[in-house]
C-alpha cells in the first residue's frame, strides 16, 4: 500500500506536463524523472526522489515556456499539490520501510492529504476571485506593493511554522 501513491503522483506530474506540451523532449525529460522515481522506490535513498521532483518542475516550466501557455492558477496549484504529495508519500514510504503500520495510519494520512488539497484549492479559488475583483478597482501601480506584502506574508508564515516545529522538537 505504501508504494501506490508515489508512482501515482509521479505519473500525474508527468501527465500534467505532457498535457501542456505533448512533444518528444518533454516526454523524454519526464520519463527520466519517472526512472528516478523507480530508483528511489527500490533503494532507500532520498536523492532520486528529490532529483525527480526537480526534473518534473523544470520540465513543467520548460513546457509552459515552450508553448507560451496562459497562466492557470488552478493548474499551478494542482501541480504543486501533486509535487507535495510525491515528496510526502515518498518520505513516508521510506520511513515506513520494514515497519508494521496499521490501516488506520494510512487512512489518517490519506484524509489529511485530501483535507489539505481541498483547503489549498478552495483558498486558491477564493484568492483568485478576490484578486479578479480587486484588479478592476486598484491602479496598476499598487500591484508590486501587494505582491511584496504577499511575499512578506509567506515568509512570516514559514518562519512561524519553523519556530513552532523547533519548539515542539525541543519539548
Amino acid at each position: 500500500m505504501r508504494h501506490v501513491p508515489v508512482p501515482a503522483f509521479a505519473l500525474t506530474l508527468f501527465a500534467l506536463t505532457f498535457r501542456v506540451a505533448p512533444i518528444e523532449p518533454m516526454a523524454v525529460i519526464g520519463l527520466a524523472g519517472v526512472l528516478l522515481i523507480v530508483v528511489g522506490m527500490v533503494m532507500p535513498w532520498r536523492w532520486p526522489i528529490i532529483s525527480a521532483a526537480c526534473i518534473f518542475t523544470t520540465n513543467h516550466a520548460l513546457a509552459l515556456w515552450a508553448t507560451d501557455a496562459p497562466v492557470s492558477v488552478l493548474g499551478a496549484a494542482g501541480f504543486g499539490l501533486a509535487q507535495l504529495g510525491l515528496l510526502q508519500s515518498a518520505d513516508l514510504g521510506r520511513c515506513m520501510r520494514a515497519a508494521s503500520v496499521g490501516s488506520g495510519v494510512v487512512r489518517a494520512q490519506i484524509v489529511r492529504w485530501i483535507g489539505f488539497a481541498v483547503l489549498t484549492l478552495t483558498s486558491t479559488m477564493f484568492g483568485t476571485g478576490v484578486a479578479r475583483s480587486l484588479s478592476a478597482t486598484l491602479p496598476v501601480a499598487v500591484a508590486p506593493m501587494l505582491a511584496a506584502v504577499g511575499a512578506v506574508g509567506v515568509v512570516v508564515a514559514l518562519a512561524l511554522a519553523a519556530t513552532q516545529a523547533g519548539r515542539r522538537g525541543n519539548g
